[in-house]
């Protein structure tokens, strides 16, 4: 069976080429992707899920990550993006923790080349991101004025989704259509015109508004510049119903790619669904080629006389526009194609091991409701989806362009820019649909002009034509009076049933966000972190948009660019190995007093609130005291400006540290290590507590005493750790030092050259994103009393014998009895509202995550000589830290990392652990460190009766025991524990 489309005027290459899929020998074109060769073949099954699943292709353009296969040992390679070569052995990619992963006959390699010592620098005075209408127009215009233009682009060849030029695999005499012709046109005077192209270059980062990183050829590239125009396009959106995850159940985008730029159908008998003319083109083009076309649903309404002054308008800007969508109309008429207007998919059927085979579809009333007894069934093997665009805003967010929100279909954020399409960011320029949705005419114009402007920016002459921005008014002109024929009913995720995913990555559906919602976690934030949505591949494009729009229409809540999940790097999934480059050690964490990073969901004022005890942060700390103090009986209020377990320890990486740090011992370590030593005895009494914990929760917290490897590379290293065991063992604290044969049998995966190790078997791991929350359900469940987005503003001490404070907030007044300060990095500033000086700073460190991989480490794994912590996750990911330092961005207020701290991190991880250069990098995230001596500040202030303290550094460890030492000074006051150590008494 073929899905090969034909053509008058385009023939293949005629170069075949011979791999094989899944132990399956078949042929393709030289020059084809492989997800071209096997949809020839008919093939759809691609990717497998944990639970079992099979995923095809879906986006086409390499942002879901759908269509991952496994290409002669190298794993995750999307099929849309790689092309077939002779002789490749491809297996659909498959889940970590199966025997058929574990027993894979291609051993997994290295990814990318070894890295260079440094990554490449290129100098440029006008870098362009994207080579589609807008990236391509601009770079001209700027090249025409006399810049020097370089333009990234992931893709194989120019044109962006719109152009799709003929892949290599296929030739033609001539320019088979207008928009063919338009595009080379637009690469040919770009190129003689002196622009370099550098096709194949994943741009993963906008590390400033003068520098992005790349991967050019599998090598880190650095590439500088003077002005900066991102160009990213747009993505489709998602449209959710039953069975919208199937192989064979596709965007129109990708359906389009497959068919223009590589001459295959997406199926032999194929449905094609959506909003707007985007799908009668597909179709035209799917009928032309040989293929079969059973419908096209439109679901906005057929358009009527009640449009004629749209239809008008239309004609007097896009008079030709509106005639190729009339003989796509009569074409599809005369191939006998019915065009339901007013109708959409309600599911598609199909078994995932094979793929679709039939789409239910019904037609919409006017309020976007299914009609009652319209529903029909078409047998097809192919469904293209086509429901309109999200703008690709990740680098300008990233960068901290200014956006907006627009509510047009899910709600998406574009960028502000000014005509020209400046950004808020001097420098920079974001244009086309990667600014906001427009159309290629809309993005060429806008290109023109940013390339222009950003031309003069540098003292180059050139001025745009006159006529440019005329035709950009009409290209605006056209598109609205498009999108009023086009004007579908509005959307309504009610009717979505919750058995259908939402997220495709991570496997959640309706009915699990709508759980949480249902819980009082009505934020982005807390979603992803009781759910894992949006922590897959593809960061969050197909179902943050989804949720956003979930909450919007379950809680009435208003949606903002604070709301989405905050821009990661990279980009997109990005080989570890790239980045790797050794990087000088640092002394220590970078303290630092972290502004209010809170972005309040509540603001209403609350009735004046009474409380024995007020908890002044919601992170694991607060509620471990939340849970043992109510525990104990007492009244305990816990108020946090933000939301439980979203500032530092719903960032925090989850390990369970038992063993000093390598930074906490010897010359490295703050007041020469004996506040971190005297804590030492505390480690082991929390880690307990947290075992006690997760059977009082009565669910899997992901606590796992695994032990702690402390490597070393080195015989300096070796003395270190002899030294540092001796000491622990002095504290009690179970160690061993283990030479080079004995790591080799606990952990195999680890790096021959290693010399031995310091092994600790008390030390483990925990899911942050699951602990937190359990202790305050725990916490409630014994009365203790949360609330959010409450900043604390200012304290008074009230005069007398057991007076309290009253805590006045940003909702209102709080009178405490007594007031404990859980605030983490911020504790200084609670301090200072009652006189105390408290030495605590925050250091935002960076966190690193992989894909999910088969076993390689069972242990928590840290340096003796480097800054290094990793574990790996139930979910196969590999998390990576260890103190590497982020920063604070102040325009976006919140912390991200930094490139230097991400090579010599990745560096690190890779020396101990080769085979991570096998996996790709899914995000980073910035966390934030408390900064202390290395001790706890526990217990009453000093001249403050009623205030106490619970501060502490490695928190997520501590938080248990730190809360119940509390909890007893308030309790009973006083301890079993000799809390003298951990006194503020000792800074004074």
């Amino acid at each position: 069976m073929t899905a090969r489309l034909t053509h008058p005027l385009i023939q293949s290459t005629s170069r075949p080429v011979h791999f094989s899929y899944d132990g399956q020998a078949l042929d393709a074109l030289e020059g084809e992707t492989i997800a071209a060769a096997l949809a020839a073949h008919g093939i759809r099954t691609l990717r497998h899920t944990r639970d079992g699943q099979r995923r095809g292709l879906y986006c086409g353009m390499g942002a879901c990550h759908e269509c991952l296969v496994t290409v002669d040992g190298l794993g995750s390679q999307r099929a849309c993006m790689t092309k077939v070569q002779e002789g490749q052995v491809v297996t659909g990619a498959l889940p970590p923790n199966t025997p058929q992963a574990l027993t894979n006959e291609v051993p997994a390699q290295p990814l990318t080349p070894p890295p260079l010592k440094e990554p490449t620098s290129i100098e440029v005075e006008v870098l362009v991101i994207g080579a589609g209408p807008a990236g391509l127009s601009a770079a001209l215009a700027a090249r025409k004025s006399g810049a020097n233009v370089t333009i990234l682009d992931e893709r194989p060849q120019t044109g962006g989704q719109f152009f799709k030029p003929l892949a290599p695999s296929q030739v033609a005499e001539q320019a088979i259509d207008k928009q063919f012709a338009a595009g080379l046109s637009l690469t040919q005077e770009a190129l003689v015109a002196g622009v370099v192209i550098q096709q194949g270059a994943q741009v993963w980062a906008g590390l400033s508004a003068t520098e992005v990183g790349a991967l050019v050829d599998g090598r880190a590239t650095g590439y500088r510049c003077q002005q900066l125009i991102i160009a990213a396009g747009a993505y489709e959106r998602p449209v959710s119903f039953p069975g919208w995850t199937l192989p064979g159940v596709m965007t129109t985008g990708a359906g389009q790619t497959l068919a223009r730029a590589y001459r295959v159908a997406p199926g032999q008998r194929v449905v094609i669904a959506g909003n707007g003319p985007l799908n009668l083109q597909l179709a035209v083009e799917l009928l032309s080629g040989g293929a079969k076309v059973l419908a096209v649903l439109e679901s906005a309404p057929r358009p009527s006389l009640r449009h004629w002054r749209a239809l008008l308008a239309a004609s007097r800007t896009g008079a030709d526009l509106l005639l190729d969508g009339a003989r796509a109309l009569a074409t599809l008429r005369r191939h006998g194609v019915p065009v339901l207007w007013g109708h959409t998919v309600t599911a598609a059927h199909g078994q995932s091991t094979q793929g679709l085979d039939s789409v239910a579809v019904a037609k919409l009333d006017a309020e976007g409701h299914l009609v009652v007894g319209s529903e029909r069934v078409f047998q097809a093997d192919a469904l293209c989806v086509g429901y309109g665009f999200i703008p690709s805003t990740e680098l300008a967010r990233m960068l901290g362009c200014q956006h907006r929100f627009v509510g047009r279909h899910l709600g998406y954020l574009a960028t502000v820019t000014d005509e020209e399409g400046l950004s808020s960011l001097p420098g920079v320029w974001v244009v086309g649909d990667g600014a906001d949705m427009g159309g290629s005419r809309v993005a060429a114009a806008r290109g023109t002009l940013a390339g222009y402007a950003a031309a003069r920016q540098l003292g180059h002459s050139g001025e745009a034509p006159a006529q440019i921005r005329e035709q950009l008014q009409r290209a605006l002109d056209f598109q609205r009076a498009l999108w009023t024929i086009y004007q579908a009913p509005e959307l309504d995720l009610s009717q979505v049933p919750d058995d259908t995913l939402l997220c495709r990555c991570e496997n959640i559906s309706f009915g699990d966000v709508r759980a949480q919602i249902a819980a009082g976690r009505d934020s982005l934030g807390t979603i992803k972190r009781n759910t894992r949505l949006g922590m897959g591949r593809c960061q969050g494009r197909y179902c943050a948009h989804v949720a956003a729009r979930l909450l919007h229409e379950s809680k009435g809540l208003n949606t903002s660019s604070e709301q989405y999940f905050a821009p990661r790097a990279p980009v997109r999934p990005l080989p570890a190995g790239a980045l790797a480059f050794e990087k000088p050690e640092w002394g220590g964490h970078r303290p630092a007093i972290t502004p209010n990073l809170a972005r309040p969901t509540e603001t209403e004022p609350l009735a004046p609130q009474k409380t024995d005890v007020l908890v002044i942060g919601g992170g694991v700390l607060g509620a471990n005291l939340a849970y043992f103090l109510a525990k104990a009986g007492q009244d305990v209020l816990v108020v946090d400006r933000d939301d439980i377990n979203l500032q530092a320890s719903g960032a925090n990486a989850g390990s369970l540290h038992v063993q000093l740090l390598s930074f906490d011992f010897g010359d490295k370590a703050q007041e020469g290590g004996g506040p971190a030593a005297a804590t030492l005895p505390l480690g082991p009494l929390s880690v307990r507590l947290w075992q006690q914990i997760q059977d009082d929760a009565g669910e899997d917290l992901e606590v796992k005493i695994t032990g702690g490897l402390m490597v070393a590379d080195s015989h300096k290293g070796m003395a270190f750790l002899k030294a540092k065991v001796a000491l622990e063992r002095s504290h009690g604290i179970e160690a061993h030092l283990v030479d080079a044969d004995e790591l080799r049998q606990l952990s195999p995966a680890l790096s021959p050259d290693l010399l031995g190790a310091e092994w600790c078997p008390m030390e483990g791991k925990i899911n942050p994103l699951r602990a937190t929350y359990a202790v305050a359900r725990l916490a409630s469940a014994h009365g203790a009393r949360f609330v959010r987005s409450c900043n604390v503003e200012r304290i008074e001490h009230n005069v007398g014998a057991g007076a309290g404070f009253t805590v006045h907030t940003s909702r209102g007044v709080i009178h405490a009895g007594r007031v404990v300060n859980a605030s983490g990095a911020w504790s200084s500033a609670v301090g200072a509202m009652l006189g105390v000086k408290i030495p605590v700073k925050g250091a935002p460190l960076q966190m690193i995550v992989t894909e999910p991989a088969p076993p390689m480490v069972r242990h928590l794994i840290a340096h003796a000589d480097r800054h290094l912590s990793m574990k790996q996750a139930s979910t196969g990911g590999l998390i990576i830290g260890g103190g590497w330092t982020a920063a604070y961005n102040h325009p976006m207020r919140l912390n991200q990392t930094e490139r230097s701290s991400m090579e010599g991190n990745l560096w690190v991880a890779n020396h101990v652990l080769p085979a991570l250069s096998s996996l790709h990098v899914v995000r980073t995230w910035a966390g934030m460190n408390v900064n202390i001596d290395g001790a706890p500040i526990l217990g009453e202030v000093p001249g403050v009766p009623g205030f106490f303290n619970a501060v502490t550094s490695n928190g997520y460890t501590l938080a248990p025991i730190v809360a119940r030492l509390v909890t007893d000074l308030l309790v009973h006051g006083h301890t079993d524990f000799d809390i003298r150590p951990y006194s503020l008494s000792r800074f004074l």
